[in-house]
């Protein structure tokens, strides 16, 4: 007969099975606690710093009031009904520890001003900017105010964050009472516009006597460290008797590295859908999802936002509101490194990202990714003919209906192919994206454009962005012309030949023959921010146009020609705030104190047998030179004049060796033998 019950050894290996389980769970249960914990600091200080924002915004008069808090007591630590320093209410948790929050923010008024003298407030300028003008309203247009909360966690680590938000001169009464009117009463306020001409900005007719464009030439690139800030406005307008601005869409699109943090509340992206047949942002709204944190403190502010909120979850995807879908499902995140992608899954693991934020009433909301439909190249002259604009327009409009209907993108524009002598050409990108809409907010664009009404542009989000710079460049055969795709870059930094620009898209055309020039660009907000697509779906699914021909010709008979050129590099000595800094000089906006108008220069070559121009592309692009039709048996000098009635300009001339010369005047020795791209250089400093 068998004994029954348990021996001692069994008890034994029993207890210590129970034991060792019990510790596992105790310790996960501590991590959750503790990331719990964490989660519930942030979410706290999140609160602590929007109060802020709202208490400043509570001022009773604009007018200085001794009585009453006016809108002039806002300032640094000034201003509200909350002070400055750690704040009173304090949390305690269940092991009996404390947390106090500290709690400060900065305050930077700002003036919407005329930059570029066409009597039209056009650009937001801080107090002090010597590029302000001297009669300024009684107030500013608004106060950028930014937030910062800081605590320590219960393992004594240092945490912050900060919350950027405008106070504008507007009193909560007055908003009050705007938000109870009726919706027939609240048409925004008319606001004269100057649209913008083409090539640089291209407007739409949207089919309801309203137009649609970019405000500006080519978006604002701002880059920190590791990342790249693009910043850009759309405007909305109508043309009657005088132009007035309906609408204004302000979008900035950034790089982070973040790190995953566990399940937590998070928020749904902010977009746009149709109600009542008008465009309007729903908010977004929380929910429990996985969330991250920024992997380092030294990125931008909008990076706290960006890393925690980008994820997506089943049912943010099944009732169609999310950033991005990857497979049909939620995207996943990566980190990338030697050239490869690995999965980010576990809480700690880092991962790089990208995020596109819209102005919501005043602050920077989360938006679903950018959808990129199509891209095209063509040459800077080309939108300057009539009949080329419009076949552009026809392909855009085209490329956004058939994006909407799921059918394929149609044929390029025709007419982009260039023949030209060596020297140096500015080659133009744009992009075409449409943003993704709810299935009846499709429906309807669908319906109208089937039924031949023009109106569907008018509720459909779409956008024609100038990607020249943010684009990734080649050419098919780089011995016949090859096609500049330098690095990102808005560091003023002369020692180290750092000029504040970079240069992408100038084909420098080299010798006889022909070629392709190829156009990329990531289809989500890596495309945007020009860098690292942050998964292999983005890599895999670019967007390209190969399609733009370039013939080089240079009219060789038993003479041969080549081209000559060189990039232009200016700098200027600004006076802001009574301390004089280095700047990129200013090549585009003729209200800036660094503005040098380049196109006054002129470049005369000794024997004078051939002529030289200068080109001077939008944004953050490098200006250049170059001189076409130079012979081989040419030997010579080229002089550079060039004067500016604000400043003393001093010259310096770059040779191939590396050696810099304090010179107007080019001298060669030889002569060329082929087309020089980019070895002599011209260094201007203003002081």
């Amino acid at each position: 007969m068998k004994a029954r019950g348990f021996t001692l050894i069994e008890m034994l290996v029993a207890s210590l099975i129970i034991m060792l389980g019990v510790t596992g769970y105790v310790s996960l249960q501590n991590l959750y606690i503790k990331k719990d914990s964490q989660t519930n600091l942030r979410a706290i200080a999140v609160k602590a710093a929007q109060e802020k924002l709202e208490d400043l915004r509570s001022f009773t008069s604009l007018n200085d009031d001794p009585n009453a808090f006016d809108y002039g007591d806002i300032g640094d630590n000034s201003g509200g009904d909350l002070a400055a320093g750690d704040i009173a209410i304090e949390l305690t948790d269940e092991q009996g520890n404390s947390y106090t929050f500290n709690r400060t923010w900065t305050v930077t008024d700002q003036y919407f001003v005329d930059t570029d003298g066409d009597d039209q407030d056009d650009t937001w300028l801080d107090a002090g900017d010597p590029d302000l003008p001297q009669n300024l309203p009684s107030w500013p247009t608004q106060k950028m105010v930014t937030v910062t909360i800081g605590w320590k966690d219960n393992q004594g680590e240092s945490h912050s964050l900060s919350l950027e938000g405008t106070v504008a001169p507007v009193l909560q009464s007055d908003s009050r009472q705007a938000m109870n009117e009726s919706a027939n009463a609240k048409k925004s306020p008319e606001v004269e516009y100057v649209p913008g001409q083409a090539p640089d900005v291209i407007s739409y007719d949207l089919g309801n006597n309203e137009k649609v464009e970019t405000s500006k030439p080519v978006p604002d690139v701002k880059k920190q460290g590791d990342n790249i800030e693009v910043q850009f406005e759309t405007i909305k307008y109508i043309e009657q008797d005088e132009v007035s601005k309906l609408e204004q869409e302000d979008f900035l699109t950034v790089n982070c590295r973040c790190q995953l943090a566990g399940t937590a509340e998070g928020m749904t992206p902010y977009r746009t859908v149709l109600e009542d047949d008008e465009l309007q942002v729903e908010p977004g709204q929380t929910v429990s999802k996985m969330t991250g944190k920024p992997a380092d403190s030294q990125q931008p502010a909008l990076c706290d936002a960006c890393c925690q909120d980008h994820h997506d979850t089943v049912t943010m995807i099944s009732e169609g509101n999310y950033y991005r879908a990857e497979d049909g499902g939620p995207h996943k995140h990566y980190n990338y490194s030697g050239g490869s992608y690995s999965l980010a899954s576990s809480v700690g693991d880092t991962y790089v990202e990208a995020c596109r934020f819209k102005r919501v009433d005043g602050l920077f909301k989360l938006y679903p990714d950018w959808r990129l439909v199509d891209i095209v190249a063509f040459d800077d002259t080309y939108l300057f003919s009539d009949a080329n604009l419009n076949a552009y327009k026809s392909f855009t409009e085209s490329a956004v209906k058939n994006s909407i209907k799921g059918l394929t993108s149609p044929a390029k524009p025709s007419g982009r192919d260039i023949v030209v002598p060596p020297g140096g050409y500015q080659i133009i990108a744009r992009g075409i994206y449409v943003d993704r809409m709810t299935n009846s907010h499709q429906q309807a664009v669908i319906n109208k454009i089937n039924a031949g009404d023009e109106t569907w542009k008018a509720i459909t989000p779409f956008y024609d962005i100038n990607l020249t710079l943010l684009a990734n460049w080649s050419t098919g055969d780089p011995s016949v012309a090859s096609i500049t795709q330098e690095a990102v870059s808005t560091i003023v930094d002369p020692e180290n030949d750092f000029y504040g620009t970079y240069s992408r898209g100038r084909l420098e055309a080299l010798t006889d023959g022909s070629t392709n020039i190829s156009v990329t660009s990531y289809p989500y907000n890596a495309g945007i921010t020009a860098t690292t697509p942050v998964s292999p779906d983005e890599n895999d699914n670019t967007r390209t146009d190969d399609s733009m021909q370039v013939e080089v010709d240079g009219q060789a008979t038993s003479e041969k020609f080549f081209g000559l050129i060189g990039d232009i590099k200016c700098t200027a000595m600004v006076t802001k705030n009574n301390t004089t800094v280095e700047e990129t000089c200013e090549t585009n906006n003729t209200q800036k104190a660094s503005y040098v108008d380049l196109s006054s220069m002129s470049i005369v070559a000794d024997p004078n047998n051939f002529k030289c121009s200068v080109s001077v592309p939008k944004g953050n692009s490098t200006p250049f030179y170059s001189c076409d039709k130079v012979s081989e048996n040419w030997n010579g000098s080229i002089t550079f004049n060039f004067s500016s009635a604000k400043y003393t300009v001093t010259m310096k001339l770059e040779y191939p060796d590396g050696s810099i010369v304090e010179s107007d005047t080019l001298t060669f020795i030889e002569p060329l033998n082929a087309t020089s791209n980019r070895e002599y250089n011209l260094i201007l400093k203003l002081e």
